[in-house]
Parts: structure tokens; sequence; C-alpha cells
């Protein structure tokens, strides 16, 4: 996928970087300052900006399927270990049969 999207997205950031050298004048307001940005700094910037804000609401809608699936793999865990201990008795008691099989009968 990133050969597939990223690389031209890369090419077209570039493109548009290159044309978009000319300076703007951005008011930082309430202060009374105001600085000078390349065109390509703003539309890049506000591009990541977006792009971390997006991530971080997407992390943040996760979350309940991140706490479940450590719920799930808790569950899971439990029950491994649960089974294993079945397991054990069950071959225990298997070995106690067969024992009791090899016996001769009591007189």
């Amino acid at each position: 996928m990133f050969w597939l999207i990223g690389v031209p997205l890369a090419i077209i950031a570039a493109v548009f970087a290159v044309n978009n050298r000319g300076t703007a004048g951005v008011s930082l307001w309430p202060t009374p300052f105001t600085v000078d940005l390349p065109l390509y700094l703003l539309g890049l910037g506000g591009l990541a900006i977006g792009l971390v804000v997006g991530a971080l609401f997407t992390w943040i809608g996760a979350a309940k399927y991140r706490v479940r699936l450590r719920d799930r793999e808790l569950e899971v865990r439990d029950l491994k270990r649960d089974l294993e201990h079945k397991t054990l008795e069950y071959q225990v008691l298997v070995e106690q049969v067969e024992q009791r099989k090899a016996l001769p009968p009591a007189a």
C-alpha cells in the first residue's frame, strides 16, 4: 500500500512545495504578531496537522476495541490454562484406570 498510495502522494507534495514558494503573511491573533511563511509550509503544515488530529481521534475511537481485545486475550489465556489443568487431570485419571485394569482382581 505504501508504494501505491504513499509514493504518489509524496511526489504530489514535492511538486506542490516547488510550485508554491511564495510567502504569505499569517496573523497570530490575538497577539499583534504577523509571520511571513511560505505557501507550501501553510498547505503541507495544515495537512500534517489534520493528519495528526485525525490519527488521534481514530486512536481514541478505537480504545474500546483495544479494551475488548485485551479482555478477550486474558479470557483466552485463562481458558488455555484451565484446559491444560483439565488435560493433566484427565491424563492422571486415565493412568489410574489403566493401573487398576492391570492389577489382578482381589480375592
